[in-house]
């Protein structure tokens, strides 16, 4: 039998990733408002997600662009709120 947490309890880790913040165990509060792409071509692909220019592909995740469209705090919060 699987053992289901509350949602309460769920919360305290949903929807972060530590891979993101290097390895952070707790979600780090992000100040920044721009972040780094390896090529331009990643950063236009993430902005062709962020503004529905194109469908994400299977296992396409929407990397970090600018604060105002994806803060990662903010996106945290919200998958939690969602629970």
């Amino acid at each position: 039998m699987k053992h289901l947490l509350r949602p309460e309890s769920q919360m305290m880790s949903h929807g972060f990733k530590p891979q993101r913040s290097e390895g952070s165990i707790k979600p780090p509060i992000f100040l920044a408002s721009t972040f780094v792409f390896k090529t331009a071509e990643e950063g236009k692909g993430y902005f062709e997600l962020a503004y529905g220019i194109r469908q994400k592909e299977a296992e396409e995740e929407l990397g970090l662009i600018y604060s105002r469209i994806n803060n990662p705090n903010l996106q945290i919060l919200e998958e939690r709120l969602c629970l």
